[in-house]
């Protein structure tokens, strides 16, 4: 889905934000920073772009028109006038600056960045990356003096570790371009300002949207309806998490009503969860269709959503990946234990 095996950084700008609520400091440079070594680009490549793996697309949005997006428009200015980087990139860190209300926000470094040659989809384009560097690391300098050796301590920035960034594609600008996103900091509520109120961005309903929703309502599902409240045995759990897997890891088009046929198979399971996807739609304000093309990146994921085993107690685990017919669940009401009984033909 992303390739930057060629890509290249073209141009960088740098300024620092803070945070609005506590009065911080917002510092705009006057001129772009000037890289000749090419190791520090390197470093500089690595640290922007390895945190985006494939993953869901976003696009700017706006409630009335997509060009009264702030961010948006200043992105749109650069990629038609790239000697525009300097003046709008000072644009976007006074959009960041404006948009960071939350106290917990904390100052750093802001990035502008011009990629060129990047990779995604198959599609050769450029692309803007906007990053922004918060958490610094102490380190200790260990260097040659004369006949012995130095010590000093410093402090910096990870390269191993993005704090907050996006990556914006030059394509489909009509649609509000192509944008991933990083954010490693913060997970709650106020860290949402990064995409909410800041970038201002909405997921793309593309097949990996459709194909990670589908696998996460089918998770949602067996939790909260396919369970051991409702009397459903926890190897008729799996079983039905790993039908679900297969079927996104084996075909190439989800249809709902094969779905359904293939994996839930009984009519009052069907029924249960066309009724829990209508209420799982509403409640994470997603559109989830009855077809699409999967998404093989989104599949590959399901082997992690989807779990395979049973824990008894602390001291077995029992992984279960097909074969139900072959276990039963009871009770030795003399030891009052539940047990497993497990039916095979080959040890190993």
């Amino acid at each position: 889905m992303l390739d930057f095996t060629q890509v290249a950084l073209d141009n960088i700008a740098i300024h620092r934000v803070g945070s609005s609520a506590r009065e911080g400091e917002l510092f705009l440079a006057q001129k772009l920073v000037d890289i000749q070594d090419e190791n520090v680009l390197f470093l500089l490549q690595h640290y922007f772009l390895t945190p985006f793996k494939p993953t869901s697309f976003f696009s700017f949005s706006h409630d009335a028109k997509l060009e009264l997006n702030e961010v948006y428009s200043y992105v749109t200015e650069i990629f038609q006038n790239p000697d525009s980087l300097l003046e709008q990139s000072a644009n976007i860190a006074r959009c960041l600056h404006a948009a960071s209300q939350h106290p917990n926000i904390k100052e750093g470094e802001l990035y502008v960045v011009r990629f060129s040659d990047c990779v995604v989809e198959g599609e050769l384009v450029d692309a803007l990356g906007i990053f922004k560097s918060e958490s610094k690391e102490h380190f200790i300098k260990v260097y040659q003096k004369q006949n012995s050796f130095g010590v000093d301590a410093d402090e910096g920035i990870s390269i191993h570790k993005l704090d907050k960034g996006c990556l914006i594609f030059n394509t489909e600008q009509e649609l509000g371009f192509k944008v991933c996103v990083v954010d490693s900091t913060n997970k709650s509520d106020e860290a949402r300002f990064w995409k909410d109120q800041f970038l201002k961005i909405k997921p793309r309903e593309d097949n990996f949207y459709q194909t990670s929703g589908y696998i996460d309502l089918c998770k949602s599902f067996v939790k909260e309806v396919f369970n051991d409240e409702n009397n459903v045995e926890k190897p008729d759990q799996l079983t039905m998490m790993n039908k679900s897997r297969d079927f996104f890891q084996q075909k190439e088009v989800f249809n709902q009503s094969d779905f359904e046929l293939e994996v839930m198979q009984e009519p009052e399971i069907i029924e249960a969860f066309r009724d829990y996807k209508e209420k799982y739609q509403t409640e994470q304000g997603c559109n989830l269709r009855d077809e699409f093309t999967i998404s093989t990146d989104a599949a590959k994921q399901a082997k992690k959503v989807f779990k395979s085993v049973i824990k008894l107690d602390k001291n077995f685990h029992l992984y279960i990946h097909g074969g139900r017919e072959r276990v039963e669940r009871g009770t030795d009401e003399e030891k009052g234990l539940h047990f497993y009984k497990l039916y095979f033909e080959n040890e190993e």
